[in-house]
This record gives C-alpha cells, sequence and structure tokens, in this order.
C-alpha cells in the first residue's frame, strides 16, 4: 500500500464551495478516512471542468471554449483545503485551448500559492471525447465540444509542446501527468508510449479513467438491475482488469499509474445507483481490485451536487452520503504499509459476501467482509498464534443495498476466537471490517 494511494479528485467548480464556509466539515469527514488509512489523502483538481477553465485573474474576454475563470480565490480556497486535509496536490491544466502560456500561468501561481503541496500537473482530461458534447450534470460541468476531428496523433503532438513548454518553465518541476483517457478503443497504445518516448524526462506518471458502468445514458426506470450490474465482479475486478494496457505502458516505462478518477456512472452518477450502499460496497471493492491490479494512487471523482458525490453540502452543512463508507472501509482495512494477502470464503458466492485480507509489517490481519444484501452468520478462521488478543469489529450498516439513508456505523467491538474461529453475524447490506493484532500491545 503506497503512502497516500487514496485520493479525492474534484471539478474546479467546486473549489470555492468546498474551501470556503463548507471547508472544515469537508476537511472533518476527510479526515476520517486519511486517519484509517495512516497517509494524507491526495487531492486532484480537474475534470472536465479542467478543460473549461483558464487562468484569467484580470478577467479578460473568455474565448469560446471557456467557461470558468480562475484566479487568486480559486487558488486561495485550494490552499485552505489542501492545508486542512495535509494533501499533496495535483492541478488539472486545460490542453484543448491550445495555450501552453496560460497554462504555464496558472502552474506558476499555483505552485507559489501552494509551495510543496503542489504535487503534481495533469496535462489535459479525456481528450479522447474532445469531438464529443455530454451533460455532466449540472451546467457548471457540462462538457462542450473541443474538435471536429481529434486523433491520437493530435494529441501526441499537443501534450508534447505542453509539456516542453510548462515544465521547464518552473522553477520546482512538480510531477507531469499524461494520459486521463476516457477509454476509447486503441486510444493508449497509440498515444501513450508515442507520447512517452519521445518526451523522456517530461513525463513523470500516466493516469486513467474507470467507471463501473462506462455509459451516461442508463435506464434510470431500472435502479434495481443498475445496482445488480454494480454488484457484480465485472464491475469491480473485471473493469480494473480493463486498464491492463495501461498499466503495462506505464510500469514498463518505469511510471507510476494515477486512476485519476472513479466512480460507479460517469457523468456524475445515476440516481438511485450511485447514491445507495450498492455504491458503497462496490466502491470498496474497486479499490481492492485497482490496488491488486497495481495502481500507485487512486482518486475517487466526487463534486458538488453530484449523484454519486462522496459527501453533500448545504452552505457551511457537510454530511457523508453512501460512498463515502465504501471510501471509509477500505481505508480501514488496507492501511499504509499493509500488503495484500489471499482469503477464501466458502458457503457464499461474491454476490452475497467477498473478503479482501490484508497483513502489515506489525502481522495484524485486517479483513473486509462486503455484503450487499442478506443477513448471514460467517466463521472467520484465521491462524490463532498463542497469546492473540480479540479482534476488533468495525461495521457500518444499510437496511438494504438501495438505501440512501439510514446507515449506521457500528463498533468497535471485540471478538475473541474460540477453537481457531471467530463468529460474526452481518445484518445484510454491511461493510465490516475485522482487526486481528499478531500479539497483545
Amino acid at each position: 500500500m503506497p503512502a497516500s494511494f487514496l485520493g479525492v479528485s474534484i471539478e474546479w467548480t467546486s473549489v470555492e464551495p468546498f474551501g470556503g464556509a463548507a471547508r472544515p466539515g469537508v476537511v472533518g469527514l476527510l479526515r476520517r478516512v486519511s486517519r484509517a488509512a495512516g497517509a494524507p489523502l491526495a487531492l486532484r483538481v480537474g475534470g472536465a471542468s479542467a478543460e473549461e477553465a483558464w487562468w484569467n485573474p484580470a478577467g479578460r474576454a473568455r474565448p469560446p471554449s471557456i467557461r470558468q475563470d480562475l484566479g487568486p480565490r480559486t487558488l486561495d480556497a485550494l490552499a485552505r483545503l489542501a492545508r486542512g486535509l495535509d494533501a499533496p496536490v495535483t492541478v488539472g491544466l486545460n490542453l484543448q485551448l491550445g495555450d501552453p502560456a496560460n497554462a504555464l500561468a496558472l502552474a506558476r501561481a499555483a505552485q507559489r500559492r501552494l509551495g510543496g503541496r503542489l504535487d503534481a500537473l495533469e496535462v489535459g482530461n479525456e481528450p479522447d471525447l474532445y469531438t464529443t458534447a455530454r451533460d455532466v450534470g449540472p451546467p457548471p460541468v457540462r462538457r462542450l465540444r473541443k474538435r471536429e476531428r481529434y486523433t491520437p496523433g493530435d494529441y501526441v503532438r499537443d501534450a508534447g509542446r505542453f509539456l516542453e513548454a510548462v515544465v521547464p518553465g518552473l522553477p520546482r518541476p512538480p510531477w507531469s501527468v499524461v494520459g486521463g483517457f476516457a477509454g476509447r478503443a486503441g486510444w493508449a497504445e497509440r498515444a501513450l508510449p508515442a507520447l512517452i518516448d519521445s518526451r523522456r524526462g517530461l513525463v513523470g506518471s500516466v493516469s486513467a479513467h474507470l467507471y463501473a458502468l462506462p455509459r451516461c445514458a442508463l435506464d434510470p426506470e431500472d435502479p434495481g438491475g443498475l445496482r445488480g450490474r454494480l454488484l457484480a465482479l465485472a464491475a469491480s475486478e473485471g473493469r480494473a482488469g480493463s486498464l491492463a494496457t495501461v498499466f503495462h505502458i506505464a510500469h514498463r516505462r518505469g511510471l507510476p499509474i494515477r486512476v485519476s478518477e472513479l466512480n460507479s456512472v460517469p457523468c456524475g452518477g445515476a440516481p438511485g445507483v450511485s447514491d445507495t450502499f450498492a455504491a458503497a460496497v462496490w466502491l470498496a471493492d474497486a479499490l481492492f481490485a485497482l490496488l491488486r491490479a497495481g495502481a500507485d494512487r487512486v482518486h475517487v471523482h466526487t463534486w458538488d451536487g453530484a449523484v454519486y458525490g462522496l459527501f453533500a453540502r448545504a452552505g457551511a452543512t457537510v454530511r457523508a452520503r453512501p460512498p463515502f463508507y465504501g471510501l471509509l472501509a477500505f481505508a480501514r482495512a488496507a492501511p499504509r504499509g499493509s500488503r495484500l494477502v489471499p482469503v477464501r470464503v466458502t458457503g457464499a458466492g461474491p454476490r452475497a459476501l467477498r473478503a479482501r485480507a490484508t497483513v502489515d509489517r506489525a502481522r495484524t490481519v485486517r479483513l473486509a467482509l462486503l455484503a450487499a444484501s442478506t443477513a448471514r452468520r460467517v466463521r472467520v478462521r484465521v491462524p490463532v498464534a498463542p497469546g492473540r488478543p480479540c479482534a476488533t469489529l468495525r461495521l457500518t450498516t444499510a437496511p438494504g443495498p438501495g438505501a440512501r439513508a439510514g446507515i449506521a456505523e457500528r463498533g468497535p467491538r471485540r471478538h475473541c476466537p474460540r477453537a481457531g474461529a471467530i463468529a460474526l453475524a452481518l445484518p445484510g447490506a454491511s461493510l465490516a471490517v475485522l482487526e486481528l493484532p499478531a500479539r497483545r500491545p
């Protein structure tokens, strides 16, 4: 588990709402995750809004493709948010505008305001969709059509020029991040090797985006069917496997790979699916799948008003939404410095119960039990060394996989091994994390 494996991604349109009056609530909620993970959450600012925003402190007239001005006020809010989270920050730059000088001005301003917290600059967002217009939720993050025609070769040319203009222009160059494709066939294979190999020393990391159900236009009248698809292994392990080519390209060249956007359904999410406890179960499992696949960092995408948001904001009030609990369960089960170990489930299929396990340097075993619906009794068999203390259980429950409210946290509670096993009762839809220390403190 790398340091700051877990991260959050937000749109530029959400920086001032989250970094303003709501900042204490946002920070307080996300700090729960970073404490469980034993490392700060990484913060990425980008998404669709990155390609429709520019640095414009003087208030000049906007080009047609620009819908948001960025200035000192935006960066002040970002700095307050990053300081509260103690977060390394990735700043998304507008590639489609074709103005490297403006991108460099934003990068320099961000470095002055964020200092050492500026961790990376991401060049563009989903350039494989430049030819496509798409509604991505409320108007502030609607994707505009950027080009009549745009090919992987065009991207290699444009991104290469950006890297050459921006990276050497900074006194302390941060990581540069390329890629971030939406997943159109052939783009990664045709664009990434050519860009990385032709700009040696300028590319610091590769990014990818991943959504469990990869289409915006889903049937809103069948949320139960969509939740079933979300809870299938194909939506977690299968989707993580779809990034194998990108992972191979990056790691073969010695570059880390970031999943800079992860969530259940693109375009802000699907009501009755992305905002339910099923999304929490899926998110925890998807994070384990991406760790196992070799991701070095994963940002869960959220923004102000998104259906799939980790939290909801009303003025200064912030409250957790169902996906947040999946993020928290993963952080508890896979903290910094732990590693994945094999675990086997018998007597239940993967739709009913999944188990993921880690062990750390102190030989503490942590077991995540992901149950989508049916209440069941579980016997956890582990090697029990003489003197092993009792385990600690933290349990998050919901009335059912379609629940948007009524989510409750229980624990910590002690459970002691008997005859080499620990007996648990999972009351239906639940996320359970069992911690078994190797020895008494």
